[in-house]
């Protein structure tokens, strides 16, 4: 969920002095974070990134195909290692668009 921020521009006054305003929640909120650890996805919501079912997702998960961590019974993804994968598999050449097909 994102906030939306609004900036207003006020154009200086010469003539008047104000003192300066105290930090707001919006500007809090464009301070670098700590490092610490990063938010996990659900199956639902890194389904939504890939544009697949999140069950196809949940067994390239169970297969090793796609980097995950398994938390109890519910598969979480790292939108970072998601990102790294998906750039490693457009790099890479080996995997064909299409699969050959003999019938």
């Amino acid at each position: 969920m994102s906030r939306l921020n609004t900036w207003e521009y006020r154009s200086p006054d010469i003539h008047r002095q104000q003192p300066p305003l105290p930090a707001s929640s919006a500007d809090r909120d464009l301070t670098p974070m700590p490092s610490g650890p990063e938010a996990l996805l659900t199956s639902k919501e890194a389904s939504q990134i890939l544009k697949i079912h999140p069950k196809v997702l949940e067994r390239m998960a169970k297969r090793g195909e796609v980097p995950a961590l398994k938390v109890g019974k519910f598969w979480r993804y790292r939108a970072s290692t998601l990102d790294a994968w998906i750039t490693s598999r457009l790099q890479s050449g080996r995997q064909p668009c299409r699969m050959p097909t003999s019938f």
